[in-house]
């Protein structure tokens, strides 16, 4: 019992003490989708996508020996753009937005290269993303009453520099998890409704 105790009372003030050794630190984080697939089915086209997230970031880096281990979590307005046409009849499009706030929270490791005031970090973590504003898609030779779920998941590995610890430059490469998208038909199947990945290019600085 009183050993249960002393390793429950080393763990409580280990936690206590990590913020006064941490480097915490908050700023603003960009990003902006490197992507513009073109992707079809039997019955839709979709081309031109577009996507860029901006919002506040947050830091907090408990440094090593030989490297600084930590998190990094954002909350970001996502903007996400595309054209969608039916198959045979181009004429026939819509441009569709989806906005979102996105939420990351990543496991960040840096550690220099050498070289003065640059640091080298690799980050890998899950996202959420809840959905504020949709266009439904609704062409009239297409499957009707396909709407952008509400709610979107996935992870992100990312790898960049930091300069003058200050601002951080990087690519982020995502994969979701969930369907963007939902239809009443049961077995509808379509580029819209299939998880993908995508690269982004992002950067962030901190105060």
């Amino acid at each position: 019992m009183k050993k249960i105790v002393r390793n429950t009372t080393i763990i409580i003030l280990s936690l206590v003490a990590l913020p006064a050794f941490s480097q915490i630190r908050f700023g603003v984080r960009g990003e902006v989708g490197l992507n513009n697939p073109t992707l079809s089915s039997d019955v839709l086209k979709v081309e031109n996508m577009t996507n860029y997230s901006i919002g506040p970031s947050f830091e907090a880096m408990f440094p090593m020996f030989v490297a600084d281990i930590g998190i990094d979590a954002s909350l970001l307005y996502t903007n996400n753009r595309m054209t969608v046409s039916t198959i045979g009849n181009e004429n026939d499009s819509e441009k569709i937005t989806n906005q979102y706030l996105k939420l990351p929270l990543n496991l960040k490791v840096k550690f220099g290269i050498g070289l003065p005031l640059i640091k080298m970090y690799a980050s890998a973590g899950p996202y959420a993303a809840y959905l504020i504003s949709g266009d439904p898609i609704d062409l009239n030779d297409a499957v009707e009453n396909i709407k952008a779920k509400s709610f979107e998941a996935g992870t992100n590995i990312g790898l960049g520099f930091e300069v003058l610890r200050i601002l951080q430059v990087g690519v982020n490469y995502g994969i979701k998890l969930t369907d963007n998208y939902a239809t009443d038909k049961p077995n509808w199947d379509d580029p819209l409704n299939g998880k993908t990945t995508c690269w982004s290019i992002c950067g962030s600085i901190y105060f």
